[in-house]
């Protein structure tokens, strides 16, 4: 059994399209995968990430706030210690780890999505790469694959690896019709710096078929990694 925690470098770069995506993916290969999200915000009801990424996949997860796949759902769009405080709630570790203990024995690969960037915090005093730490999960960064990324990547690499939290690779994912050229320097400045796989990029796409096809060179490097 493994698990793999999926970070963003910031919010917005498409790590629940990548989760989903890697998801379906595995599952079409007769992989038992799950996904888990720690904390969702934004709807206080359901993780709607949760539930895109069932829609897509179709694990048999379940969205909804208090399960072990979407523990913690706040109503505010917001970091987790914001949009807790706004419910009049707060992010308790304990629970997570329980949800997260009780899901890694029930799949050969759990995929753990997380929120925002990889130091946003979880409450006063916990950053979520505290936790992600004290689990001793390997991580997957996914990065957007044009302009403004490498700044971005470098530092959320550094704090990983600062912590000692393994790093299998980055991969980009395109949110903006960005040039090529600047697409490819990406990915080759980042393979150069970081000396680690750099896959991708993933297109920018609606349609599943598409993407699961394009996502199939990235899936083969990670499968090999586990």
């Amino acid at each position: 059994m493994a698990e793999i925690f999926i970070t963003g470098t910031d919010t917005g770069v498409g790590k629940t399209l990548v989760t989903a995506v890697f998801a379906r993916w595995l599952k079409d290969r007769g992989v038992n995968v799950g996904v888990q999200k720690w904390v969702s915000t934004g709807n206080d009801k359901a993780s709607d990430d949760i539930e895109f990424i069932e829609e897509a996949a179709g694990l048999g997860i379940e969205g909804r706030a208090g399960t072990p796949f979407a523990p913690y759902c706040f109503s505010m769009p917001a970091s987790p210690h914001l949009a807790a405080a706004f419910d009049d709630r707060q992010v308790r570790e304990e629970i997570i780890i329980q949800s997260f203990d009780l899901l890694r024995t029930r799949y050969d690969l759990l995929l753990v999505e997380g929120v925002g960037g990889v130091m946003v915090p979880l409450r006063e005093g916990a950053l979520l790469i505290d936790l992600v730490e004290r689990l001793g999960l390997s991580a997957l960064v996914v990065a957007r694959s044009g302009l403004g990324t490498l700044n971005h990547t470098l530092l959320t690499v550094e704090a990983l690896e600062r912590r000692g939290i393994g790093v299998l690779a980055v991969v980009l994912n395109s949110v903006t019709p960005d040039e090529e050229l600047i697409i490819e320097d990406n990915r080759r400045t980042l393979s150069r710096i970081l000396d680690m796989p750099v896959l991708g990029p993933i297109p920018m796409s609606g349609d599943l078929d598409i993407l699961d096809k394009a996502f199939g060179p990235v899936g083969e490097a990670l499968l090999s990694m586990l």
